[in-house]
């Protein structure tokens, strides 16, 4: 055998696992998540007044729209008869949650824990289903890739493993913020989308975007995703079906959105809207976070407010349709992308936007060997998020600093996600490149 068919055999031999591997790798994602969701529970049940003290006013977990507190507020209104959405009052989050959390509010609050728990573990659980769906379907439908190349697989117990153990996956759960259900609903959109049912895909990407309004970014590329999956997973085929498809996922969308937009009418009235969608878009509480929004808008003249309001929004919109179509080929990764995107630019981020980011980079290991700026934008992360906390304390504890401290920090923290989806960018390109045209590997790429 000649070493060129010795690599791919051996490349087949570790993407494609046996029957037993396949039950060995099955035992080691149950281990992973039940050890993630134990330590949660045990600090939450174990530790609750830590967690009280430490964490649940952190504005870098927590945010106006996605606050346990705001939550508990709402719930109280709702169960009193007093109409939460009213006012412009305290609570601006979705119908949604506030129809579960007030089913809940019935029972001890280890059922609200044992939920938020388990809600963390399904996104584990769905983003290790991903992975194995992308590893199987890349290696049994011909997928493109470079000749000679051995691709070792991020198998799906380490993608739950980086996912459930990441520090701000972790602080997320703790300080319960609702931003664990708007992950559930995308990872099970993108995983509907993976195995190839559409209609179930756009019915999660209506559920979260109720819940956090900027996944109907998400909406194209999960609709190409769903499209591939029967002709394989990474490689969009030309055929008479794609636009029929694609239009019937956006139109289940379009009806389940307006399904759910006519039952909170008839529960809430119309202000549930004006208190969720229109207060996310106008960025009405200016509460410091980790975003770039409350800063600038805490500075700017009146008269130009909503110039900037429409500015500021569209920077992130505007990114859904051409990185859509740019990478509609891997419309996984194009997902990914504004997965990102999004974490960087909405209007009321925080560090759990990013915990799922980094969640779904482990799916494109192959794309790792291209960065060429991962020290740096993981130094620019790490920076922004350890000098976050010093300099609030410093600000608001203190009374030595002042906000220019705290934004400094945020700023960094977003240029870190942005150099980061940079690179990643680039390096899909590159290897995009290499895929079509092998001979240019050993090739610089040089920009005139």
């Amino acid at each position: 055998m000649s070493p060129g068919k010795k690599e791919t055999a051996a490349a087949e031999r570790t993407a494609s696992p046996t029957h037993s591997e396949a039950q060995h790798e099955g035992g080691r994602l149950a281990w992973v998540v039940g050890l993630g969701c134990v330590m949660r529970l045990g600090i939450l049940v174990l530790f609750p007044d830590i967690v009280a003290h430490y964490l649940s006013d952190r504005v870098e977990l927590s945010t106006p729209v996605t606050s346990y507190k705001r939550l508990r507020e709402g719930v109280y209104l709702s169960a009193h008869q007093i109409p939460p959405f009213e006012g412009g009052g305290i609570f601006h989050q979705s119908p949604l949650l506030l129809l579960m959390f007030s089913a809940l509010h019935r029972f001890p609050e280890i059922f609200t824990t044992l939920a938020y728990v388990a809600a963390d573990g399904f996104v584990a659980v769905t983003l290790a289903r991903i992975a194995a769906l992308r590893r199987t379907a890349r290696n049994t439908s011909g997928g493109l890739s470079i000749p000679g190349e051995i691709v070792f697989s991020c198998t799906p117990s380490v993608v739950a493993m980086l996912y459930l153990f990441n520090p701000l996956t972790l602080g997320t759960v703790l300080v319960k913020s609702t931003i664990v259900f708007s992950h559930v609903a995308v990872a099970a959109a993108l995983y509907a989308a993976a195995a190839g049912r559409s209609s179930t895909a756009a019915v999660w990407t209506a559920i979260a975007t109720h819940l956090s309004v900027y996944p109907a970014m998400l909406l194209a590329p999960i609709a190409l995703v769903s499209t591939a999956a029967d002709g394989g997973f990474g490689h969009l085929d030309r055929r008479a079906g794609l636009a029929k498809r694609i239009a019937t996922t956006v139109a289940v969308f379009a009806a389940s959105f307006g399904a759910m937009h006519m039952l909170f009418v008839a529960c809430y009235g119309t202000q549930y809207f004006t208190a969720t969608f229109d207060f996310v878009l106008r960025v009405a509480d200016l509460q410091p976070n980790v975003g770039l929004f409350w800063y600038f808008f805490t500075e700017i003249f009146d008269e130009f407010r909503m110039f900037f309001f429409v500015v500021f929004q569209l920077t992130a919109l505007a990114f859904a349709v051409p990185v859509s179509w740019r990478f509609r080929s891997e419309p996984l990764f194009a997902a990914t992308m504004l997965v990102g995107i999004i974490s960087a630019l909405k209007s009321y981020p925080s560090w759990g936007d990013l915990s799922l980011f980094l969640g779904l980079l482990p799916l494109f290991e192959e794309l790792f060997k291209y960065m060429q700026y991962m020290f740096l934008s993981a130094n620019l992360l790490l920076y922004g998020i350890g000098l976050a906390p010093v300099f609030w304390h410093l600000w608001i504890e203190q009374g030595s600093g002042n906000a220019n401290f705290f934004y400094a920090a945020t700023l960094v923290y977003v240029f870190g996600q942005i150099t980061l989806l940079f690179d990643l960018g680039s390096a899909m390109l590159r290897r995009e490149l290499d895929i079509h045209h092998p001979e240019t590997r050993t090739r610089p790429v040089i920009q005139d």
